[in-house]
C-alpha cells in the first residue's frame, strides 16, 4: 500500500459529458472460477499473488484512487490527491458456501454469504450525512473445500466504459500470470508493459458545434431542462448519489439470464438476411437488438407495472409522467462503442467513456408483431441504419451538445426515465471478459451483477467450450415472467437462469 502511494501523481480529471452521464451507475461484473482440477486453496489464484498484482495494475489506473468533486459551474471532476487518497475497496476471504451451491442456485449473487448490493448499486456515501463516494470494489470470495473463486468488481461508470472495465481486468490477470513464472516478482524490467490514458481531453478533438446530423429525440432529450434537472445538477455529487440510490431503492426488478447457441443465431440470422434490403449485411448484434426489442415491447405491453415498487413523492411522479414521458413509441437506446469511429492516435489505450447511447424511436407497428424472419429484418434494417449513421459527425455533434450546458447529462437520463416503453441494451459480446486468466484458467462464466434499475439488456460473450451468447434482463418481475412464457424467444434459448 506504501508503495503504491508512492507511484501516485496529483491530478485533476475533468469529466466529459459522456462520463456525466455515466455517473450515478457502475459496472460491476461477476467472474466465476471452477476449481475442478482440485488445487490446493493456496495455489488456487494465489492470494498474495492477486493483491500484488492487483496494486501494480491500479498504478496504471490511479483515477481509481480519486474522489469525485464538481467545481463552482457544477461541471464534475476526479482529484487524485496522493495524501489523500480514496482506496478502492480490495478484500479476499473464504467462506463456507461451496461452489456447486452457487452453481445450483443459478450464480445468483444474492445466495453469497455476503451481500453487495450496496456496492454494484448507485455510486453513493454509506448513511444519510457525511461520507464520500467510493469508487471501486474488488471481493475475492473463496467458496467452500477450495471448490472454487469468485472475483466481483464494481467500477464507477463514470472512470470506465465496460471497454475499459475489460482493459483493467485482464491486465490484472495478466500481471498475475506474469508474477507466477518462474522468476523473481522483483524484476520489474521483465514485467509486461502497457500504456494506458485517462485525459478526457481526447474528446474535445472531434466535438462540432452544429446539429445538422442529430435526429429529433435526441435534440428533444438534450432541449428539456427544467428546474428539477438545475438542481439535481447543481446538488453535490454525493447527494446526487443518495437521490438516486433512493430511487433505485424503490425501483422494481430482477435478473434473468439466457443463453442462446451460436449455431441457433447464425440459422436465424442467414434467414433474416434474405428479407434484407440490398447492400445491406446485418450483424449478429442487428439481429438480437431486433429480436430483443420485439420480445421486450411485447411483454412490457402485456404487463402492468411501472418501474417503481414503492411510493413516491408526488413531485417527482409528475415528472416522470410529463408528456414526454407519454410517447406511443418504443424507445430502443443501444450502446455504441466509438473508439473505431473517431480519428484519434491510440483510441484504443484511452479507459474512459467512449459510448454513445443512440436512441431509436420505434412507431408500435414496428415492435407489437410476431417475430419472423421479415418482421425481424424490418426492424434490423432500421437498427442497422441508426447505427451506421453513428458516423463522425453525428458523434461530434452530439458530443459537443452534451458538454453545452452543465445539465445535460441530467436532462438525458431524466428522458429515459420518463419513458415506459423502453429497453437500453448493451453489447459486450466482443469483449475478452472470458481472457481473464489469473493463471488458473479462464472462468467456467461471466455475468453483470444486478443493474440499479430496470430496462437494461446486456448481450454478452458465452463460455468459449460452449459458444454463443448470454442475453441478461433487468426488468420489473411480471415484464421478465412475459418474456420467459414467450414461447417464441424461449425457443431460441438452450438454457435460462431467473433471479425471479
Amino acid at each position: 500500500m506504501d508503495s503504491f502511494a508512492s507511484t501516485v501523481n496529483p491530478q485533476l480529471v475533468y469529466l466529459d459529458g459522456l462520463d456525466a452521464r455515466c455517473s450515478i451507475i457502475r459496472v460491476a461484473i461477476c467472474y466465476w472460477y471452477e476449481n475442478s482440477a482440485k488445487v490446493p486453496w493456496d495455489e488456487f489464484m494465489p492470494p498474495e499473488i492477486l493483491e500484488l498484482a492487483f496494486y501494480k495494475t491500479l498504478q496504471e489506473f490511479p483515477i481509481l484512487c480519486g474522489y469525485i468533486k464538481a467545481d463552482s459551474s457544477s461541471r464534475m471532476y476526479i482529484e487524485v490527491d496522493k495524501n489523500d487518497l480514496n482506496m478502492p475497496v480490495y478484500t479476499d476471504a473464504c467462506c463456507n458456501t461451496s461452489y456447486t451451491d452457487l452453481k445450483e442456485s443459478g450464480f445468483n449473487i444474492h445466495s453469497l454469504p455476503v451481500d453487495l448490493s450496496e456496492e454494484y448499486g448507485v455510486p453513493a456515501p454509506p448513511g444519510l450525512v457525511g461520507g464520500r463516494i467510493k469508487q471501486a470494489y474488488f471481493r475475492i470470495i473463496r467458496f467452500k473445500d477450495a471448490s472454487g473463486v469468485l472475483v466481483f468488481a464494481s467500477i464507477a461508470h463514470c472512470l470506465v466504459d465496460g471497454y475499459g472495465y475489460t482493459q483493467f481486468m485482464n491486465r490484472w490477470a495478466e500481471i498475475s500470470r506474469w508474477m507466477q513464472q518462474p522468476h523473481d516478482i522483483n524484476t520489474e524490467a521483465r514485467q509486461p508493459q502497457c500504456q494506458y490514458f485517462h485525459d478526457r481531453s481526447i474528446h474535445t478533438s472531434y466535438h462540432i458545434n452544429q446539429t445538422s446530423a442529430l435526429d429529433t429525440f435526441t435534440l428533444e432529450s438534450l432541449s428539456t431542462g427544467n428546474a428539477f434537472t438545475r438542481w439535481l445538477t447543481w446538488i453535490s455529487p454525493e447527494t446526487r448519489g443518495r437521490v438516486f440510490k433512493a430511487i433505485s431503492g424503490v425501483t422494481n426488478r430482477t435478473c434473468c439470464y439466457f443463453h442462446i447457441p451460436s449455431k441457433t443465431m447464425e440459422v436465424l440470422r442467414i434467414s433474416v438476411q434474405k428479407h434484407a434490403p440490398q447492400d445491406t449485411r446485418y450483424s449478429m448484434n442487428d439481429i438480437i437488438t431486433a429480436y430483443v426489442t420485439i420480445v421486450i415491447a411485447q411483454a412490457k405491453e402485456e404487463a402492468s407495472s411501472t418501474w417503481w415498487s414503492k411510493p413516491l413523492p408526488s413531485a417527482i411522479r409528475t415528472i416522470l409522467r410529463s408528456d414526454l414521458g407519454k410517447s406511443t413509441g418504443f424507445l430502443t437506446s443501444i450502446a455504441v462503442n466509438i473508439r473505431s469511429r473517431i480519428n484519434y492516435p491510440n483510441v484504443r489505450n484511452y479507459m474512459g467513456s467512449m459510448v454513445f447511447g443512440k436512441s431509436i424511436m420505434l412507431p408500435k407497428d414496428l415492435v407489437h408483431v410476431e417475430p419472423s424472419d421479415k418482421t425481424i429484418s424490418t426492424l434490423a434494417f432500421r437498427i442497422n441504419q441508426a447505427i451506421s449513421g453513428t458516423d463522425e459527425q453525428y458523434i461530434g455533434q452530439l458530443g459537443y451538445l452534451l458538454n453545452s450546458e452543465p445539465d445535460n447529462f441530467m436532462r438525458q437520463t431524466l428522458c429515459y426515465a420518463k419513458h415506459r416503453n423502453k429497453l437500453i441494451i448493451s453489447s459486450q459480446a466482443r469483449f475478452a471478459h472470458y481472457s481473464v486468466d489469473f493463471g488458473a484458467g479462464m472462468p467456467a462464466l461471466v455475468r453483470h451483477a444486478p443493474h440499479a434499475f430496470a430496462d437494461i439488456a446486456y448481450v454478452m460473450p458465452a463460455n468459449p467450450t460452449t459458444g454463443g451468447y448470454e442475453i441478461e434482463f433487468n426488468l420489473a418481475p411480471d415484464v421478465a415472467t412475459n418474456v420467459i412464457r414467450n414461447s417464441n424467444w424461449m425457443k431460441l434459448v438452450e438454457k435460462y437462469d431467473s433471479h425471479l
